[in-house]
């Protein structure tokens, strides 16, 4: 909390529980601006009052300043102390979508964030009430999905924005960049939570079957694991499970690296699923984890080659599977009994 002259003065102000439950966290400090019963404050609209929040949290703002400014200044003026010499049109309207209780700081400071963008901006201008749980789904999402049908559609669920962000990046590692922009548009279509899941379904499925992706080629210092006995010998060095993967190399769903880059030796193992090449696990000596900075050395690399790091293929299909049973279900819709094949669990063959 700023307000420097007021909080210098250390003795506890009444609080009324309306401004409690009003003001939240900034409750202590309305109260310092605007003491109890604090009519001037819940007089004022709620676009001020959020503004007064906001500029209370900033150093160099005396009470009667902050009074002067949420009463009496003109909305261009409140919105060039938020914003500085050049707002963005529409802060004020955006501040009074904001409901009646105050935000939390994050929660503000991700709005500034998120209304400095002019795209970002536009969608938000499309809200007719604004949310911080829905500003954060918005904050999670690349540009070309911050759109008003696909925000509608996954609504406060951060737990679908991950899902959805997920499948951008399968779709886009499958189909390639150029293909974004049709991708987005794709998902701007959908009419509610159900479609939009069940396009992103779609979107992760390769367009061709029975492709498979040659095992990548990598740089110095990748050093690749080829034969039985090199397998054996690294392992020996190593001291851990490597020896274990030779089934799975020697079928060609999986490929075998060894950087010998800082922070090496580290065993780098790539597997092959419908999406394609997966770094699946990077451990050093006695399968020991490995630290973030050599982690964050060996992505690049390998990203550059084409392998992704991320939700093996099946594992994000499934959650896609499951965002659409729970869409279905937030509509009310009735999924039909399970059929005596379904119940004895037929066809599940690679399972």
């Amino acid at each position: 909390m700023s307000l420097p002259v007021l909080l210098a003065d250390s003795r506890a102000l009444p609080v009324t529980p309306l401004i409690v439950f009003l003001a939240g966290p900034h409750a202590e400090t309305i109260a310092r601006i605007w003491p109890a019963p604090h009519e001037d404050f819940l007089m004022l609209p709620s676009a001020r009052r959020h503004a007064a929040a906001i500029l209370a949290l900033r150093d160099g703002y005396t009470a009667q300043r902050v009074q002067w400014l949420a009463s009496r200044a003109r909305d261009s003026e409140l919105a060039v102390e938020l914003f500085g010499s050049h707002p963005p049109g529409g802060v004020m309207k955006a501040l009074g979508r904001m409901g009646e209780a105050l935000w939390t700081e994050a929660a503000y400071a991700q709005f500034f964030g998120l209304f400095r963008d002019e795209a970002a901006r536009q969608l938000i201008r499309h809200m007719a009430d604004i949310q911080s749980a829905v500003l954060s789904v918005v904050a999670a999402l690349p540009a070309l999905l911050r759109r008003p049908s696909i925000v509608a559609a996954l609504g406060p669920d951060m737990e679908a924005a991950r899902c959805l962000v997920a499948t951008w990046n399968m779709a886009l590692h499958i189909r390639g960049e150029g293909a974004s922009a049709d991708i987005a548009r794709q998902f701007a279509r959908a009419k509610d939570a159900t479609a939009l899941f069940e396009m992103a379904l779609s979107a992760i499925q390769p367009p061709a079957f029975g492709e498979t992706t040659a095992v990548p080629t990598l740089p110095a210092p990748f050093s690749p694991v080829r034969r039985m006995e090199h397998l054996q010998a690294v392992a020996l060095e190593m001291r851990n499970c490597l020896r274990d993967y030779a089934p799975a190399l020697a079928s060609g769903r999986m490929a075998l690296w060894i950087w010998q880059g800082g922070g090496g030796p580290v065993a780098v193992a790539l597997w092959r699923d419908t999406g394609g090449w997966r770094l699946a696990e990077a451990l050093g000596q006695d399968n020991a984890d490995l630290p973030d900075e050599v982690l964050h050395e060996i992505l690049p690399v390998l990203r550059q080659a084409g392998i992704r790091a991320g939700e093996p293929w099946h594992l994000l299909r499934s959650q896609l599977t499951d965002q659409v049973h729970k869409a279905q279900d937030l509509q009310g819709a009735t999924r039909p009994a399970a059929s005596t094949r379904q119940r004895l669990y037929l066809g599940y063959l690679w399972d």
